[in-house]
């Protein structure tokens, strides 16, 4: 055994020696490994979706019109915007910029075209470069914008053409609103390029209810992020104070409340998926000392044919990388093949940029600690040997 050759042969023949032993290990590498994967997976994916849910609660203060609020049935206010006909313009809330609790104001503005049983159908032009309270509402995703066309509500058919009337022209559906539960569903929603058009649409039409109507000039909603969610209420008070012929409403204690119940539940997951991976990290770290203490007859062998400590622990920190590379890669696809199957409910958190990551990450993780922890039990039990040899006459 004193060659290169012949100790790189050890770890192996090891390994085939002892069956059940290395079984043992590997099944805890396999399962410390499936761990750290499909935690790293789950709690990404679900801290996404969190987040997600958190943006969808829409922004923190509306700001009407006082006019336009007194049109509005308090039942049917939201954060995403309310439509209502009534316009201003937005010089008239340039004080709101001296106040630095007001992270972003983003507009709307709305007008409506009569359809084709009589009812109305809303258009809602919105501000996609400023916007924050549409966008995590598209189906295509957050990045996705109108364009030249236009993005339909959930409720809105476009027939099988892909297209929505608008005061007598087509236009192109480029994306979808998933279900809000309020009137935008039954809306349609435009850039402000496109509503410029749109009204002169609407003239060609013989409609001149809003021929006076500036998409850049006007608007008929300000919608506010705030800096700090706990100081909604202040810049409220503050807006329907020093800010003339408007009225503020804030999102309210139940949705800052849901919002703070967002983030703690993302905390909590992570919190559950480390103390998992921990609970496995104490069962190997366990196993390794016990698979250990029947070991010693072979570390005595070594020390018998005069081997170092030093060979000792690469000869089997060798034979731990064998096991746990093999355990590791075995663990992530048995984890990644149970996500797979288990449902929609995974299905958006196996997307590669996620998936990857968390295998690279598993499976260092599980090599770091598997060897580690097998050099940390050779060295303890390697002193504990010297010490019995120094007290044997």
């Amino acid at each position: 055994m004193s060659g290169d050759l012949s100790l790189r042969r050890v770890p192996l023949r090891t390994i085939r020696a002892h069956p059940v032993r290395t079984a043992v290990v590997l099944v805890l590498g396999l399962a410390q490994a499936a761990c750290v994967f499909s935690g790293l997976v789950l709690v990404q994916g679900a801290r996404q979706e969190l987040s997600l849910a958190e943006r969808r609660l829409g922004a923190d203060i509306v700001v009407y019109p006082t006019a336009a609020l007194q049109k509005i049935d308090k039942d049917d206010l939201t954060m995403l915007g309310t439509p209502v006909e009534c316009y201003r313009e937005r010089s008239m809330l340039s004080r709101m910029g001296s106040n630095d609790d007001i992270e972003s104001v983003s507009y709307q503005i709305y007008i409506a075209d009569t359809a084709a049983d009589g009812g109305r159908t809303w258009i809602v032009g919105y501000e996609p470069q400023t916007d924050f309270v549409i966008a995590p509402w598209l189906e295509e995703g957050a990045d996705a914008a109108p364009g030249a066309g236009v993005v339909a509500g959930s409720d809105v058919d476009d027939g099988g053409s892909g297209t929505v009337a608008l005061f007598g022209r087509p236009w192109p559906v480029t994306a979808r609103l998933a279900r809000t539960g309020s009137e935008l569903d039954r809306a349609v929603l435009v850039d402000m390029d496109t509503l410029g058009r749109l009204i002169d649409a609407s003239l060609d039409a013989g409609v001149d209810t809003y021929a006076s109507l500036d998409p850049h000039r006007d608007y008929s909603v300000a919608l506010v992020r705030v800096a700090d969610r706990g100081r909604t209420q202040s810049v409220v008070d503050w807006i329907n104070i020093y800010v003339r012929k408007v009225t503020a409403v804030g999102s309210g204690e139940l949705l800052t409340g849901t919002a703070s119940a967002i983030r703690g539940h993302s905390g909590a997951i992570a919190a559950l998926a480390a103390l998992a991976w921990l609970i496995v990290l104490a069962a190997l770290a366990t196993a390794q000392s016990m698979l250990m203490n029947q070991r010693r007859g072979e570390l005595r062998v070594w020390r018998t044919i005069g081997a170092s400590r030093a060979t000792i622990e690469r000869v089997m920190v060798h034979e731990a990388l064998v096991v746990h590379a093999a355990g590791a890669c075995a663990g992530v696809a048995l984890a990644l093949l149970l996500l797979a199957v288990s449902g929609p409910a995974t299905a958006g958190a196996l997307a590669p940029a996620r998936v990857l990551p968390a295998a690279g990450a598993a499976l260092l993780v599980s090599l770091l600690v598997g060897c580690a922890s097998t050099w940390l039990t050779v060295r303890r039990a390697a002193r504990a040997l010297d010490g019995q040899e120094l007290l044997t006459p």
